[in-house]
Parts: structure tokens; C-alpha cells; sequence
């Protein structure tokens, strides 16, 4: 339903951002699931795109003017990839069990921290979107990032059926384990 001139309503308008933000979280999120369906890893360039725009928006959020703060605890998840960094940076090349757990410690703060990071900083930019955005349409907007995320992990798995090896070498990557030759 729109207003008088066919503008949109709040609703209309808050529901279209919503469908941006899922748009823009599933096209950051599927490589890094790519990553680790294909390689059985996340890259650490995924993980220090994460760190860069985690610390951006932890700082645009702390500079921000007007309008509620997130609770300590989401302003804290924006700052889980900076103390990844900090303790990859003091633990020695190699690492053992401790760079290992740390390693996938920073898969999984980017595969979750991607979507979270992007939905602080749009709850903060824009907070009116928590009353306007009903419950059942934010959930379903994380179901669609986590169905495009899982399918993107499947696809990288999957790699050896439709993706040869030269197409990983073309595009800059070193072929993942398993992948099939060119003819």
C-alpha cells in the first residue's frame, strides 16, 4: 500500500532496505562459504576484509551522532576480529593447536561476524527499523543469507563437477584439493 502520490509507505521503504541488506550480505558471504566448501578454509584476506569493515563500523557506530548505541555485547562482536588479529600477530608463525583453533576461530568469527557486522551497522544507521521490520521478516531475511551461505559452501564442495582447475588458476586462486583437470 502506498500513500497519497504513490510514494511508498515506512513500511514499503523499510522492508526494501531490509531486501538490501540481505542482498549485499549474501554477496559478501558467499565467497568465504566458497572458501571453505573448496579448500576447507577461509582465506585470510576474507578474514581481514572482515576485520577492516568490523572496525569501521565499530567506529562509525562510536562516532555516530544521535539515535540509541547497540548494547555492549554487539558493539563487542565488532570488535572480535581486531582481538583475532591481535592474538594471530602474538602467537608464532605455525602456531600449533593454538594457531589452529585460532585459525578457525577466524572462519568462523567472519562467516558469522559478515551478517551481524552489516546488521549492527544498519540497525544503528537506520534504528527505526527494528519497530518497523517485523520479527518474522528479519528472520526471514537471515534464513535467506544462511541458505545462501550454505549453498555456496555446497557449490565450493561441489567444485570437482563443473569447475576444472584451470578456472581456478584464470581467476588467481591456486586449484583446491580434488579439482579437475582441463581437457
Amino acid at each position: 500500500m502506498t500513500v497519497e502520490g504513490g510514494a511508498p509507505t515506512e513500511a514499503q521503504r523499510a522492508r526494501r532496505t531490509v531486501g538490501a541488506f540481505v542482498v549485499a550480505t549474501s554477496t559478501i558471504i558467499w565467497w568465504p562459504a566458497f572458501q571453505l566448501g573448496a579448500w576447507g578454509q577461509v582465506f585470510f584476506e576474507q578474514i581481514l576484509l572482515l576485520w577492516a569493515a568490523a572496525t569501521a563500523a565499530l567506529l562509525v557506530v562510536l562516532v555516530k551522532q544521535g539515535g540509541p548505541r547497540p548494547a555492549w555485547p554487539l558493539l563487542a562482536s565488532l570488535a572480535l576480529p581486531s582481538l583475532w588479529v591481535v592474538a594471530e600477530l602474538a602467537t608464532p608463525p605455525g602456531g600449533g593447536a593454538f594457531g589452529s583453533v585460532l585459525r578457525w576461530f577466524g572462519a568462523a568469527v567472519t562467516l558469522v561476524g559478515l551478517p551481524v557486522m552489516l546488521w549492527v551497522l544498519l540497525t544503528t544507521l537506520r534504528h527505526d527499523l527494528i519497530e518497523v521490520v517485523p520479527v518474522r521478516g528479519w528472520l526471514a531475511a537471515a534464513a535467506v543469507v544462511v541458505t545462501i551461505a550454505a549453498l555456496s559452501a555446497a557449490l565450493g564442495w561441489l567444485h570437482p563437477y563443473y569447475l576444472t582447475c584451470e578456472d581456478f588458476t584464470v581467476s588467481g586462486n591456486s586449484p583446491p584439493p580434488g579439482c579437475t583437470p582441463a581437457s
